[in-house]
Order: C-alpha cells, then sequence, then structure tokens
C-alpha cells in the first residue's frame, strides 16, 4: 500500500507524468487533508489540481478519512495537517511506502519506522522500469528544479553526475 502527501502529487502532475504512479503502483491513497491542499488550485483553473482530481475521479487515488490523533500533532508540531493526516493514515493501515518531499516531515515519517521516497524516487523508478528515458528523465528533474522544487546544489549535481555514467 502507497500513500503520498501533496507535493510529489503536485509535482508529477505539474509534469504531466502524474500517470507514472498508477503504472508504478496501481493505487495510491490520500488523507483527505491532502486532497484539499492539493485541489486548491482548482479554483484558479491550475492543471495539476484538475489532474489530480480527474485521478481521484478515476479511482486509483484514493481519499480517505483519518481521525486526528494529537500523539503526532505533540510529538512534531511544526508539520502542516496534510502531513499530520498521512502520518496518523500510515499508522493505522500496512504501509509499504510513503512518498513525502518536505525533509522534517520524511524525517519525522522514518523516524516512525515508515519507508519514506519522494518525488525523485518516483522519477528514478519510472526510469528504471523504462516508462521514461535517460533524456526525458533529466528533462524532467530539471523542469522539477525550476518550478520550484527544493533540492540542494550537491545533491543536483551528484544525480546529473550519476545520469551521465548511466
Amino acid at each position: 500500500m502507497i500513500l503520498s502527501n501533496a507535493s510529489p502529487l503536485i509535482y508529477l502532475a505539474k509534469l504531466g507524468k502524474l500517470d507514472i504512479l498508477k503504472t508504478l503502483f496501481k493505487e495510491i491513497i490520500i488523507p483527505k487533508e491532502v486532497y484539499e491542499e492539493v485541489i486548491l488550485g482548482k479554483k484558479d483553473g491550475f492543471f495539476d489540481a484538475l489532474t489530480i482530481e480527474k485521478a481521484v475521479a478515476d479511482g486509483w487515488l484514493k481519499v480517505k478519512e483519518i481521525k486526528r490523533e494529537k500523539e503526532i500533532e505533540r510529538f512534531a508540531p511544526e508539520l502542516d495537517e496534510g502531513e499530520t493526516a498521512l502520518i496518523n493514515l500510515a499508522k493505522r493501515l500496512k504501509v509499504d511506502l510513503i512518498l513525502i518531499d518536505d525533509a522534517s516531515a520524511r524525517t519525522i515519517a522514518e523516524s516512525f519506522g515508515f519507508n519514506v521516497k519522494g518525488t525523485l524516487y518516483v522519477l528514478l523508478k519510472a526510469y528504471k522500469k523504462r516508462l521514461i528515458d535517460k533524456d526525458e528523465l533529466k528533462e524532467l528533474i530539471n523542469k522539477l528544479v525550476f518550478s520550484g522544487f527544493r533540492i540542494s546544489q550537491e545533491l543536483y549535481i551528484q544525480l546529473l553526475k550519476e545520469l551521465e555514467k548511466i
């Protein structure tokens, strides 16, 4: 079972690659709070919000309501509502993987023992499964960076160097 936070959904939708999640994992679950966060842009006609809403309507992106547990909020008050709900949901379900990009949220989810990856992992996995080629992967990574995706300069350079070796 795969859970996702908002940013992997938003960035993959911005890249026009949200369907990679469906191909790789068949089904993704998000808490209601994450859904509400990702479709905020719908009122302004943002393509990513409309794409995510369609994935929910198509049934492979599933929205679950979860009762809020105060434990996570006390343990990690810096998390937003979506991140808190995601970790709460993960604690209740048997989860194989959680997709989160935010570094502090990743660390907190990992502290609960969850396997946590992010948008770059999804793109690299798509490359390894030959859903995208090396040139497209490089282009997508560059588009991510230019669209505001947070990645350290060192990691970005290392990633591009690794891709050259492939």
